[in-house]
């Protein structure tokens, strides 16, 4: 360490040529320690600078390749949704179908059970029933018979009429089971195929799904693969930046110290050269002050240029 104020003119004036010696090496020392350090140091961070390099450049690779997994994933997944949505319109349609059918079914269902209901009244089917009509007719109108035969055929025809009447009546309600069996089958048909549309386009979203999930995993690794290269990069940060620092500091501590070093060579060289007589200390003087701090006056440049330490061609 340098003493307080231990440059300021005054100071150097009351220092004997001992002592301004004695400071200037004790300058030219501190120097030296700091330069090697911060060579050492360069050296430390060169070591560190490849690696951190590599680190840097595996970490890029795999960020970029984070990207190209997050633009695949965006456009799987927009096109999944897309088919989905598809799906969801085929759906209301589908809804709308399958309650006609229901309407039918429960029109069909009423329309079944009065027909059963008149045909369990009639008991036979209208062919029969008119066949055992006209047959009691015959022999109501035809034939010879007692009075009390007459009344109880009378009674037979009155019921095989009524009973006719509703076998006619249930093939009427029967006939319009048909129509109804007709629309429903069509109505089948275009839900079928709705569904089938729905099916193979579940199919395809389930793809792009699939597709998703795969394409997300290998993001996750991708990922993890750039967080630990990013994370080693960070740690090697953490080593060199304070070395970085330190190498700030010596450099402005040598650039301090040179200026010092240099006060103190022309201090010293005043006091050994009071005239111009003694040629060789000055020459000594300026090219130990100009190895030192790389500086020189004009006069200094004179003499280094005359004893040929500096030249122009």
């Amino acid at each position: 360490m340098m003493a307080e104020d231990s440059n300021s003119p005054e100071t150097m004036s009351n220092m004997t040529e001992k002592e301004l010696k004695s400071h200037i090496n004790l300058l030219r020392q501190q120097i030296d320690r700091l330069n090697k350090e911060i060579r050492k140091s360069i050296e430390e961070v060169k070591l560190h600078r490849g690696s951190i390099d590599e680190l840097r450049d595996k970490r890029d690779e795999f960020n970029a390749k984070v990207k190209e997994y997050a633009v695949k994933a965006e456009a799987c997944r927009k096109a999944r949704d897309a088919i989905n949505q598809k799906i969801a319109d085929l759906k209301n349609p589908r809804s709308e179908i399958q309650e006609q059918i229901n309407q039918h079914r429960s029109q069909l269902d009423q329309l079944k059970a009065r027909r059963d209901e008149l045909n369990s009244i009639a008991k036979m089917q209208t062919s029969s029933l008119e066949k055992a009509y006209a047959n009691e007719l015959y022999v109501f109108i035809h034939a010879d018979i007692p009075l009390k035969h007459e009344i109880d055929s009378m009674e037979r025809l009155k019921q095989l009429g009524e009973r006719l009447g509703v076998s006619r009546e249930a093939d009427v309600i029967h006939s319009e089971l048909t129509p109804v069996y007709k629309e429903i089958r069509a109505l089948r048909k275009t839900g079928d195929q709705i569904h089938q549309d729905i099916q193979s386009l579940a199919e395809e979203s389930q793809k792009h799904h699939d597709d998703l999930l795969g394409i997300y995993k290998d993001l996750d690794l991708v990922r993890k693969e750039a967080n630990l290269y990013h994370t080693q990069l960070k740690e090697k940060y953490r080593i060199t930046k304070p070395i970085s620092k330190s190498i700030d500091a010596n450099k402005a501590a040598v650039a301090s110290l040179r200026d010092e070093l240099s006060m103190y060579l022309d201090a010293l060289k005043e006091m050994q050269l009071p005239d111009d007589a003694e040629n060789d200390g000055e020459h000594e003087i300026a090219l130990e002050k100009f190895k030192a701090t790389g500086r020189m006056s004009l006069k200094e440049l004179q003499v280094l240029m005359e004893h040929n330490d500096i030249t122009f061609d």
